[in-house]
């Protein structure tokens, strides 16, 4: 059971990691290095009472790593990583919306959605 749990977070993982790296590209080029990385960390800030094992995640005007947190999901369930990941990006789209009118989440909307569909299928298989 375990390198099943395994298995589907490090897939979770690699399927967030390419959703935040395509945020961090649109986005960037929209606001800027400086200003998205200094937003993501906000947003983790923000959540990481809640979602603790966000604290991981790395942010530098080069972008997003999560390389340093596939260790830290071994142990915990699918659905938990998904619920953090989720939370991340629904409130990185409450400060976008906050500061752009929308701007930035209509430019995302086509690229967030599917992969949200593809992760709620994996933690429900």
């Amino acid at each position: 059971m375990r390198k099943k749990k395994t298995t589907a977070n490090l897939d979770l993982i690699d399927l967030y990691s390419r959703l935040l790296n395509e945020i961090w590209g649109k986005v960037s080029e929209l606001i800027g290095e400086s200003l998205l990385a200094f937003l993501i960390l906000l947003t983790i800030g923000r959540i990481s009472d809640k979602f603790p094992i966000l604290s991981g995640i790395r942010v530098s005007e080069a972008g997003i790593s999560l390389e340093t947190i596939r260790k830290q999901f071994q142990d915990i369930p699918p659905e938990d990583v998904h619920r953090a990941f989720q939370g991340l990006v629904k409130n990185l789209f409450n400060v976008f919306t906050a500061i752009t009118e929308n701007v930035i989440n209509r430019e995302l909307f086509s690229t967030v959605l599917p992969k949200l569909r593809e992760a709620e299928k994996m933690i429900s298989r």
